[in-house]
């Protein structure tokens, strides 16, 4: 196994370094792209983008569009306006083989991730994911290939003996050791494949990963290539009914291509013959699914405690009608709502003359920024520490990018925080809402913690009552859907 390790190449700078025994060079890879037969080009602005006319998954052309939202500014040009980013449906209820996939309706969703290990609740859902693959080999002897490895968080979880692989087609896999394997590239490509020969690996990991690739079926089938005959696949993905029931109008902002409910996930992961053997809902980034797959014919993972937690989430989402437009409907209608208060709550902080900052020198931030429209005026500044030591203003909004101590020294007003780091957000920040510092979260829907409501707030956080397994998720999700349905008659229940 050594030996086909060092017949691989290494990824410096930007480029492929020959490792030993490596007889070539490839050059710098490109992402993965559709079909040409399934997009087209269309003129948004300055710029030309890619329209989808079929379903990234399933291939029908019934895309129904089911909502609008403002991303951030074009980059490059001056005075744009916020981007819009339409996303459409794959209509069941107009082609019965439709798959029910909600997608962007365009192939430019950008995407450019913040290093996995700059928060504590990503590291550790990273490490969660790393433990409980290695358990399912029963902690032997193996080989882990991380797609969309990052900064090499995850692989970092692994014990010594597990040789280790990750590709990436961001700047952040040069921060991986020497203690793994890296390239930067995307997945699949053919320079790859040259590298990797004819190697197999027992576990393949994509985290955050999936929801950003424009060709999912040949993104699997690629997988299923690379996958031992008794390996895993762990895929974590946004989760459709999480994501909309918590409001999470940031990941639609940012951009991604497809969020995935469990239903289209089965079915793509059947088509590319294997199978779901273990899945849980997880918090990351506000709600996603995790999934342990493998090949179709491996009986090794089959297990009756786990299929019947399958199940339950297939009953879960069943109920909650993600095939029809209405779940979609009712989430931009709160997406409006949102936009209305945050308009008007901002608005008189300006007239107040009071002071706005920002956690968080992303894309997201750059998105929440488009979405407020004029009453972000009152944001002055972006708090990002490790982005502060890189550059001075954020992308198109022009604003100045502070350090951590400079935002509390200013003492503002109000600190605007992203919702899915909550816990994490109130406990890096305890002292200055203490001080007098009111703490905005947006979503699910915005509200303000203070001194006087902290406490509450953040045992909310400890309990789970604001995570993605909480009763009040649970309720904000039938509250969403119009309520329980029934989706097959059960005379048994009837009569209990």
């Amino acid at each position: 196994m050594r030996a086909a390790a060092n017949r691989l190449v290494k990824c410096v700078n930007g480029s492929f370094r020959a490792a030993k025994y490596a007889p070539f060079t490839p050059s710098l890879l490109a992402s993965a792209t559709v079909a040409a037969s399934s997009i087209s080009c269309v003129q948004r602005g300055a710029i030309t983008v890619s329209k989808v006319t079929e379903c990234r998954a399933c291939g029908s052309k019934t895309l129904t569009p089911v909502f609008e939202m403002n991303g951030p500014r074009i980059a490059g040009v001056i005075n744009s306006r916020a981007q819009k980013t339409g996303y459409v449906l794959c209509d069941p209820s107009r082609h019965a083989r439709a798959c029910g996939l909600l997608q962007a309706d365009s192939a430019d969703a950008s995407h450019a991730p913040g290093p996995s290990a700059r928060h504590a609740s990503n590291r550790e859902n990273l490490r969660a994911l790393a433990t409980e693959s290695l358990e399912l080999l029963s902690g032997r002897d193996c080989s882990a290939l991380d797609i969309g490895c990052n900064d090499g968080s995850l692989l970092s979880y692994y014990p010594r003996w597990v040789e280790r692989f990750g590709v990436d087609p961001s700047e952040h896999v040069d921060e991986v050791g020497k203690w793994a394997w890296s390239a930067k590239a995307a997945f699949p490509s053919a320079d790859l494949d040259k590298a990797f020969g004819e190697k197999k690996f027992d576990i393949i990991s994509a985290a955050s990963v999936f929801e950003h690739i424009d060709a999912p079926r040949a993104f699997l089938n690629a997988v299923k290539s690379r996958l031992t005959e008794d390996g895993v696949f762990a895929l974590e993905t946004l989760y459709a009914p999480t994501i909309l029931s918590r409001n999470a109008i940031d990941v639609f902002q940012a951009g991604v291509c497809a969020v995935y409910s469990l239903s289209v996930l089965e079915w793509m992961i059947r088509a590319a013959g294997m199978k779901i053997v273990k899945g849980s809902l997880s918090p990351k980034e506000g709600g996603s699914i995790r999934l342990f797959i493998t090949h179709e014919d491996n009986a090794e993972f089959d297990f009756d405690p786990w299929s019947e937690r399958l199940a339950k989430l297939w009953d879960e989402e069943n109920a909650l009608a993600m095939r029809a437009l209405q779940p979609f409907q009712s989430f931009e209608r709160r997406a409006v709502e949102i936009q209305h208060y945050l308009s008007d709550m901002f608005a008189k902080i300006a007239d107040r003359g009071e002071t706005v900052h920002i956690l968080g020198a992303d894309a997201q931030t750059e998105a929440l920024l488009a979405f407020m429209g004029p009453a972000a005026k009152s944001v002055i500044a972006v708090v990002d520490t490790h982005a502060a030591r890189e550059r001075d203003i954020l992308g198109e909004t022009r604003l100045p990018i502070i350090s951590d101590t400079d935002s509390r020294a200013a003492e503002p007003d109000y600190v605007i925080a992203p919702a899915r780091y909550k816990r994490e957000m109130l406990e890096r920040w305890r002292e200055t809402i203490m001080l007098g510092a009111k703490m905005v979260f947006v979503t699910p829907t915005p509200h303000i913690v203070t001194s006087s409501n902290y406490n509450g707030e953040y045992g909310k956080t400890i309990a789970a009552g604001d995570a993605v397994g909480g009763t009040e998720t649970l309720r904000s999700i039938l509250a969403a859907a119009g309520g329980l349905r029934v989706i097959v008659e059960n005379d048994a229940a009837k009569s209990a």
